[in-house]
């Protein structure tokens, strides 16, 4: 199965994203040379009391992000966030069984000098979905340091989990994350939770919290570069070399289950394909039992119960992602919803907002600032108006 896998990266598709994705990239590189724009990223928000104290707390009207000259490339910082190593943070792996039988991980960081908060504070951070704890040890050890208690949480067959069920669940599908809330609020039964997604991690965080609602018993979030609509972006098919690993990596994951899966999907079909939509239509589409791949995006679009996020929110998103259009971003929103906040800028990359490459990256920083701020305020037990009623805060 594996030497499948393997004999599809010399394949046509593969060979034709590389080339162009590395003349691009050289093109583009050159070309940041020559015009250099603000540093100052652009603010989208409604004016609110949460707004006026997030912005003066964050230092968010003069917060440069302005990496040198070799690190303004998109590509240079994306491949970076993937390359650079992190912090040697040491994590206790804890297996919790869902309802179903079905097994999540959780990575709690251990052995990290902490400030320690007045209240109890866990930061649940949800990576990428090919991604695990190691790829954001250095956000978890800030956070640690800050005085939060960070756990990773791993889905079901990912982040080298078993695959205890005949079904993986998708970005869309936040009750696993559900019953994990629930469990870490059974234990700290007078802590806060906080959470942060990264990359594709961002789309299981705004489906939980919109899914829940005012239910979500979650403080406040962060999404550090987001998708915010899979149909917009996944029907347009294969776009460079990003992609094609991206697919690659969800076909070894899948590979690994083969033996849970192989009732329910096609792996033959499945190796040969190099499209999100017949990637989405062979697998996500079969295990939930939509008739067609668009129905699927349409029930697990991340924006889909927008209206019913009752949290603050701050999504940092770059221009230059290239991963995802800019084309997508919804700024409106930020504009519409007063406990909502973005940060956009120019350069950064996909998950990356790196300006030293030995220190934390600048989106993670300013993401824990973030928090920090949103408790600080609902401490002081001022009111959130969250459009359809005013919130008392009662932390």
């Amino acid at each position: 199965m594996f030497l499948a896998v393997y004999s599809t990266v010399a394949s046509l598709p593969f060979c034709v994203a590389l080339f162009g994705t590395i003349m691009i990239s050289a093109f583009i590189y050159v070309k940041s040379f020559m015009r250099q724009p603000s540093t100052i990223p652009k603010l989208y928000f409604k004016e609110s009391a949460l707004a006026s104290h997030l912005l003066k707390r964050c230092r968010l009207m003069n917060r440069k992000f302005d990496p040198p000259w070799y690190l303004r490339n998109a590509h240079v910082q994306t491949l970076l966030s993937f390359c650079l190593p992190q912090s040697s943070t040491e994590f206790d792996r804890e297996y919790l069984q869902m309802r179903d039988k079905g097994v999540v991980a959780l990575d709690w960081v251990l052995h990290v000098p902490v400030h320690k908060k007045k209240r109890c504070t866990v930061l649940i951070v949800l990576p990428g979905l090919t991604a695990y704890a190691l790829h954001v040890a250095n956000l978890c050890s800030l956070a640690a340091h800050k005085g939060y208690k960070p756990v990773v949480f791993n889905q079901r067959g990912f982040g080298n989990t078993v695959l205890t069920t005949p079904k993986i669940l998708s970005n869309g599908d936040p009750h696993d994350l559900r019953q994990v809330v629930k469990f870490i609020q059974g234990r700290y039964p007078k802590a806060l939770i906080t959470m942060v997604g990264v990359g594709t991690g961002c789309s299981l965080l705004l489906s939980y919290l919109g899914e829940f609602g005012s239910s979500a018993n979650i403080c406040a979030g962060a999404c550090l570069s987001a998708c915010f609509d899979n149909a917009e972006r996944f029907s347009k098919g294969v776009q460079g070399v990003y992609d094609i690993l991206y697919l690659l990596r969800l076909k070894l994951t899948l590979c690994k289950h083969s033996s849970s899966l192989s009732n329910f999907i096609n792996f033959n079909e499945v190796l040969k394909c190099w499209s999100f939509r017949q990637f989405d239509e062979l697998v996500f589409s079969k295990l939930y039992n939509f008739s067609n791949v668009d129905d699927f995006w349409d029930r697990n679009n991340p924006l889909r119960d927008v209206d019913e996020i009752a949290v603050p929110l701050l999504f940092i998103n770059s221009l230059d992602d290239p991963f995802y259009s800019k084309i997508s971003i919804p700024y409106d929103l930020c504009k519409y919803y007063p406990h909502f906040l973005m940060v956009c800028t120019n350069k950064g990359g996909h998950c990356g907002f790196i300006d030293n490459p030995s220190d934390v990256s600048w989106s993670e920083k300013l993401a824990l600032d973030y928090l920090d701020s949103v408790l600080e305020f609902t401490n002081k037990g001022h009111t959130i108006n969250y459009g359809k009623c005013a919130v008392r805060s009662t932390i």
